[in-house]
């Protein structure tokens, strides 16, 4: 069946516009892939040479095709060696991707909240079994600059590995507090705020623990703290102290918090699409 005609010469079927967008599909996602590798520059060297042979053939640059023709059969070759690493990661996150049958992260970018969640909650585990004491503290809509100036200002990316680092014993950095958002570590080695309260009441708190209900209580931070004396992972948000939770339940007060903001992405990501769409 031909839907239409293009340029009113060439046929066009259903399957040769499937066709078409598997192809873009595919070809996306290998960008994606390799995007940030070495292979990234490698692959737009390779569409220089394409574009150089098409521009010989074009002008019968007769020995020019030959050099490009001749250097193509060992190109196969050339790409398994040179991109060996890169395919070999490309194929297992497609592999783990397939396992789980989760095919929406696969074709769709997912917000990346589970994996931050990951993220931190593995670094409070390591912090935990270590006995090192951790003062984390997950902003959300309220502002917590003030806070992240009497710091070290990181801006970097979230890493189990960097907040393990960030509190080891012998860090510059470790007595502070860790400040971030929802997508980057904003600042570390900062100071917080000290309870102005009962003293008494706060007689069983370690410091960190009346720093981190202290701040819950002037902003909507969820503030996360792992005890230097027993390992226990502790929560404060808003009016609330919750001690020695686990590391699911630490994942669940994670999502609950940053999910609406990842909500809120996603909404304002299809509203921009749908407004080109109009435009269009």
């Amino acid at each position: 069946m031909i839907l239409f005609k293009l340029f009113g010469i060439i046929d066009v079927r259903p399957a040769d516009i499937l066709d078409v967008l598997l192809i873009s599909i595919i070809i996306y996602y290998i960008f994606l892939l390799f995007r940030g590798t070495r292979a990234a520059q490698m692959i737009f060297g390779g569409l220089l040479l394409i574009l150089a042979w098409i521009i010989a053939q074009w002008w019968e640059l007769h020995t020019v095709v030959w050099l490009i023709s001749n250097l193509a059969t060992l190109g196969i070759i050339a790409l398994v060696i040179l991109f060996q690493p890169e395919i070999r990661s490309a194929l297992t996150r497609i592999g783990q991707a397939a396992s789980k049958l989760d095919f929406h992260n696969l074709f769709f970018h997912s917000s990346g909240l589970d994996e931050i969640t990951k993220t931190i909650a593995s670094a409070c585990q390591d912090l935990a079994k270590t006995h090192t004491g951790a003062l984390i503290v997950l902003e959300k809509r309220v502002g917590l600059r003030n806070y992240a100036d009497t710091g070290e200002i990181l801006d970097a990316r979230i890493s189990s590995r960097l907040l393990r680092a960030l509190f080891f014993p012998n860090s510059a950095l470790h007595d502070g507090a860790v400040i971030m958002n929802s997508k980057r570590i904003i600042a570390a080695g900062c100071i917080l705020p000290m309870p102005t309260g009962n003293a008494e009441k706060e007689a069983g708190y370690g410091m960190r623990h009346r720093a981190a209900k202290a701040l819950a209580a002037e902003c909507d931070a969820l503030v996360i703290v792992v005890s230097e004396e027993t390992g226990y992972i502790s929560i404060a948000y808003r009016n609330t102290l919750r001690r020695n939770i686990s590391v699911a339940e630490l994942k669940q007060e994670i999502i609950r918090h940053w999910g609406e903001l990842f909500n809120d992405v996603r909404e304002s990501a299809k509203a921009e699409i749908a407004e080109e769409g109009a435009r269009n």
